[in-house]
């Protein structure tokens, strides 16, 4: 499964990055703000994309993730959600909510995409 981490600043995406590497060591974790990514984040087809809201993303390539994670800043740590089709939001997000939602999107990755 393939995680996008565009969130700023630049230790918090380390610092999710580290986390899921210890707890899910398996999944390949992509690390980069929009503008170093320059118009490459399409390409990198994430099956999760972790953002803030401020970032600017592309709507584009919101909807080509199965999940997308975006940390509301203006809100302190609470998080919106996109799974399924539908938006909820996480007050407080913790690392704890993060892996479920990791581990429900991984559910949501077809077999063949994982070979």
């Amino acid at each position: 499964m393939r995680i996008l981490i565009t969130i700023s600043p630049r230790m918090y995406r380390e610092s999710l990055a580290l986390a899921l590497h210890q707890h899910r060591p398996d999944f390949e974790v992509i690390l980069g703000d929009m503008e170093s990514l320059d118009g490459q984040a399409e390409s990198l087809r994430p099956h999760l994309l972790i953002r803030n809201d401020t970032d600017g993303v592309d709507m584009a390539l919101r909807t080509g993730a199965l999940c997308w994670i975006e940390i509301l800043y203006s809100d302190g740590m609470d998080a919106r959600v996109s799974m399924g089709g539908e938006v909820r939001c996480i007050k407080n997000i913790s690392t704890k909510d993060l892996l479920e939602i990791v581990d429900r999107t991984r559910a949501m990755v077809p077999v063949e995409a994982t070979e």
